[in-house]
Order: C-alpha cells, then sequence, then structure tokens
C-alpha cells in the first residue's frame, strides 16, 4: 500500500510519515504518510490484501514495522529515536497508547466465556478503572445504541454474526478513545 492524504493544517490527532512494513520479502506498506485532524473520518479503501489492516494493526501496535514514525496527538507510538537507534518504548507506555485508540476487529475478538455486557465492561473497568456501576451504565447505553441491550446476557455464541460485530463496536466505542 502507498497512501499519501495531508489534511488541512492544523495539530494533527494521527500524523503517519514514511510508514514501512513488510512480512519478509514482502513489503505491504510503502512509505505510507497520513495526516488526520480530530473529527475528521478518513476511509481506507482498497482490494483484499493491500494492507489496509496492516496499517492500523501498524497504529495500534499489533504489528511491528520496520521505519517510519506513528504520532497520535503528537507522541511518537511504539519507537522513538534514541541517539540516533530506534528504540522501543516500554510496554506500559504502548498500552497507554493502545487505550487511546478504539478498533473493532474483523473478527470480532469477543471472550466466549463473557455476556455481550461484561464484554463490553471488561475495557472500562481493567484499563479505564472505571467504578463497576458507571461501567456498567456505560456499557448499557453503547449496547442500547447498537440496538442489542435486550441481548446483554447472551454469550457471543447465542448472538448472530451481526449482533456480535455490534458488541465490538460498542466495547470500542465505549473506551471513548481519541481515535
Amino acid at each position: 500500500m502507498t497512501l499519501t492524504h495531508t489534511a488541512t493544517p492544523g495539530p494533527a490527532l494521527l500524523s503517519i510519515e514514511g510508514l514501512h512494513k513488510s512480512y519478509g520479502a514482502v513489503e505491504v506498506l510503502k512509505g505510507v504518510d497520513l495526516r488526520m485532524q480530530k473529527g475528521n473520518v478518513v476511509t481506507l479503501i482498497g482490494s483484499s490484501g493491500s494492507g489496509k489492516t496492516t496499517l492500523l494493526r501498524c497504529v495500534n501496535l499489533l504489528e511491528e514495522f520496520q521505519g517510519g514514525h506513528i504520532r497520535l496527538e503528537g507522541q511518537d507510538i511504539g519507537y522513538s529515536d534514541v541517539d540516533g537507534k530506534r528504540t522501543r518504548h516500554p510496554e506500559r507506555v504502548i498500552a497507554q497508547h493502545r487505550a487511546m485508540t478504539g478498533m473493532a476487529f474483523q473478527q470480532f475478538n469477543l471472550f466466549p466465556h463473557l455476556s455481550a455486557l461484561q464484554n463490553v465492561t471488561l475495557g472500562l473497568l481493567k484499563v479505564k478503572k472505571m467504578p463497576k456501576d458507571q461501567a456498567i451504565a456505560l456499557a448499557e447505553k453503547w449496547l442500547d445504541r447498537v440496538g442489542l441491550l435486550e441481548r446483554r446476557n447472551h454469550f457471543p455464541g447465542q448472538l448472530s454474526g451481526g449482533q456480535q460485530q455490534r458488541v465490538a463496536i460498542a466495547r470500542a466505542i465505549a473506551m471513548n478513545p481519541s481515535l
């Protein structure tokens, strides 16, 4: 994937500069540049295998990239240049960056042993350290918004694929990510 997108001037919510990602000898991301301001909607469109998911996984640091920079709200994500060397950030810093991004996965990644409500509240409790009653209220709000409040006590195996996808979307949005 080769992508260049420049938005209007101003502080960027997300800035990607010269991003390179390869799987062995196959170069998937070839110098990707992207700049997004807060409030913008950007759609990645491309054929299967063009690198859309790889780009998003790099932004979330679920994939390591070989070159370039990704910045969220001006902060380098994943790596910094220290004394001319590319140095990976500690896992606690990476976890903080991941908490600032929301992502609904293609395979949904719901916990099969947890109800829809528990899947949405888990991140609120563990990552955001939200009080349980507040987490439940917020999770119920987002499950209601995606039309699944009445199925909040159902497990993923009891939900259709589309319903599982909506639980994953509610989970991502409930975390109130910057991106």
